[in-house]
């Protein structure tokens, strides 16, 4: 009798997992057909090299803009200058390395000076006219895009550390150091700094010295980017779990600055934002977030680990709608521009819904597949660049 009952338990046993492992996993929505009221179509596209897949936010390529000429950086190490305008190559020049990231470029006195950091772990300097002016060892391992602020070039590195170097001499002018979590999500984190309101919409209260650096183990500093001086530093979400993968709380991407307001997202923790002045909390809203947030005076945008999208009021961070008409489909940061919020998922597709309620307005296909990084917005239109090669000018009407 016993060992009929411990066959039938260990028979129901296998039956059970056997069942369990036929259970298909959740799909991605189904992109559904539906009368767009918002015109879109690609105004140019250059191809200007391939980048590497984006994973867990290592390797971000996103375009960068100054005066009138677009600017763009590929995997093999090639750097392109783009007019604005129409999308002709400028010029081109190859860095001579891989790169792992993204373009920075310079306003003001460093007017179309770029910079970029290669898989050698050097900072390389390309001047206005496309020549490669120096390459600075950075005596350490850098995944992110830099910023280039004033004369000055900030890196931050993947221990912690931000650097700012001298962009005409490449010497290193200061060096700011974090205690390191014990694990952390490579190249999540971002800065920003003041780009010019005639290239791309950013707030007047950064000023052109300032950078805004989003770090591992949730803390947010603003920094002088010319002496490297603190001006206020914040801890966005605090570690909490039993082991260490629940206590990781990096900061994604960039953080986004509109008016009097500094907003930024903490992985699968909370959204939040501080006022600008002395980085004070204004309010905070938990929320498993996964991208980067967008922002306008209205409302704070943000990607859930569902791909769900929603809208923050941001006075208070309630929240006003959230869409799950993209679930699971991969969805980029998002971005407010003109009367839409726009999202790209891993498929290729860009998205523009209302900000008002979320409902969908446009869709278009992108030519070179998935985004490489953040979508850029320009005086122009929409700068997008694809993993497949392909810089992209879309422009909407309506």
């Amino acid at each position: 009798m016993m060992r009929r009952s411990l066959l039938s338990a260990f028979i129901l046993s296998v039956a059970v997992l056997a069942g369990c492992s036929s259970v298909s996993k959740p799909k991605p929505a189904t992109l559904k057909d539906f009368k767009p009221t918002l015109k879109t179509s690609v105004a140019w596209k250059a191809d200007i090299g391939r980048t590497i897949k984006l994973e867990a936010g290592v390797g971000q390529f996103t375009p960068a803009v100054s005066g009138d000429a677009a600017y763009a950086a590929s995997a093999t190490g090639a750097v392109s200058k783009i007019n604005l305008a129409d999308g002709k190559l400028i010029w081109r020049v190859n860095t001579g390395a891989q790169l792992v990231a993204g373009i920075a470029v310079g306003n003001g006195a460093s007017d179309g000076m770029t910079a970029v950091i290669n898989d050698r772990s050097e900072l390389v300097i390309v001047s206005a006219e496309g020549k490669v002016e120096r390459r600075i060892p950075l005596g350490g391992v850098a995944l992110e895009i830099p910023v280039i602020s004033g004369d000055t070039v900030v890196v931050r590195l993947a221990d912690n550390r931000v650097a700012g170097f001298d962009l005409r001499s490449g010497n290193r002018r200061w060096v700011l150091q974090r205690n390191l979590p014990s694990l952390v999500l490579h190249a999540q984190s971002g800065m920003r700094v003041q780009a010019r309101p005639s290239e791309e919409a950013s707030s007047s209260i950064v000023g052109p010295g300032d950078v805004l650096v989003n770090m591992p183990g949730g803390r947010l500093l603003w920094i002088d980017a010319g002496s490297g001086a603190v001006r206020w530093e914040t801890q966005v979400s605090t570690p909490r779990g039993s082991n260490e993968v629940e206590r990781i709380v990096d900061l994604l991407g960039a953080p986004a600055v509109d008016g009097g307001d500094v907003c930024v997202s903490a992985y699968q923790t909370s959204v939040a934002c501080f006022g600008a002045e002395n980085g004070r909390r204004l309010w905070t809203r938990e929320l498993t977030a996964v991208s980067t947030v967008g922002a306008d005076p209205l409302y704070v945008f943000v990607v859930d680990d569902q791909s769900r999208l929603h809208a923050l009021n941001r006075k208070d961070g309630v929240i006003a709608w959230s869409i799950d008409t993209f679930q699971l489909r991969g969805l980029n940061s998002p971005i407010s521009w003109g009367r839409a919020v726009w999202v790209a998922d891993k498929s290729g597709f860009l998205h523009a819904v209302s900000r008002e309620d979320g409902k969908l307005l446009a869709r278009l296909s992108l030519d070179g597949g998935a985004i490489s990084g953040a979508i850029r917005a320009t005086r122009a239109g929409l700068l997008v660049q694809t993993q497949g090669g392909q810089l992209l000018m879309i422009r909407s009407e309506g």
